[in-house]
């Protein structure tokens, strides 16, 4: 309706307008049906709608901050460091021997400080320790008697001498020989040493035997041993 009102004016217009010039006497020439068809204005294009503004999202909340969990700290608790035991010490008869863990002695009876025997049995070996008076002995005749005991209380085995040395004892000092056992097949058995000393200060003098089966072994407890003897109680 809006638009059919406007076409009418625009013609109402166009109607006036022609018939002004017509009473003026003047005009181009051109038809009113010309004028009329090529002066008519195109339908204006109705207008759009403009969209409906969209509601803006609501805010969300923002997360709570999470608090990280604090580690609950745990007391050292202090480790005892293992204490080394004390090795055995055989100070009984005016000298000290000291001895590592493990090894067993056995007191002969009859023992005193100016002559005695014990037997140990350590880490693998057999020892004899034994004990006289220096006066009139030396370290040869200690070793040879020695070894001729041996040799008399194991008549299965041959012994054969097969080193001779000097050693030393703290500031005393010694003779040891080694030797080897072989059975009547000929085959080692095993083999030892026999070493001597004089302690001067105390006129007593040593013989110790170690024997096993392993030579290395032999003369690894026989150091041990010279190495912690001490011509009076309290010098290992």
């Amino acid at each position: 309706m809006v638009l059919s009102n406007k076409i009418r004016a625009i013609a109402f217009v166009i109607s006036v307008s022609l018939l002004a010039l017509t009473a003026c006497g003047g005009g181009s020439g051109t038809s009113v049906d010309d004028a009329s068809s090529s002066s008519v204005p195109t339908a204006a294009p109705e207008p759009t709608l403009a969209p409906e503004p969209t509601a803006a999202p609501e805010p969300t909340a923002a997360p709570e901050p999470t608090v990280a969990p604090t580690a609950t700290p745990v007391p050292a608790t202090a480790v005892p460091t293992a204490r080394p035991e004390p090795p055995l010490v055989l100070d009984e008869f005016g000298f000290s021997l000291g001895l590592d863990r493990g090894a067993y002695v056995n007191n002969l009876p009859g023992n005193s400080d100016d002559r005695g025997m014990v037997q140990l049995e350590y880490s693998g070996v057999n020892v004899i320790l034994s004990w006289v008076p220096s006066s009139g002995v030396t370290s040869e005749s200690l070793v040879s008697g020695m070894f001729g005991m041996l040799q008399d209380s194991q008549p299965d085995l041959t012994l054969d001498t097969v080193s001779e040395s000097e050693f030393r004892v703290g500031l005393e000092s010694g003779l040891v020989i080694g030797f080897k056992s072989s059975g009547s097949s000929g085959d080692v058995a095993g083999g030892g040493l026999v070493g001597a000393w004089n302690c001067q200060d105390a006129e007593t003098s040593f013989t110790i035997t170690v024997t096993g089966q392993d030579a290395s072994v032999v003369q690894l407890r026989f150091n041990r041993l010279v190495n912690n003897f001490g011509c009076a109680p309290g010098q290992t």
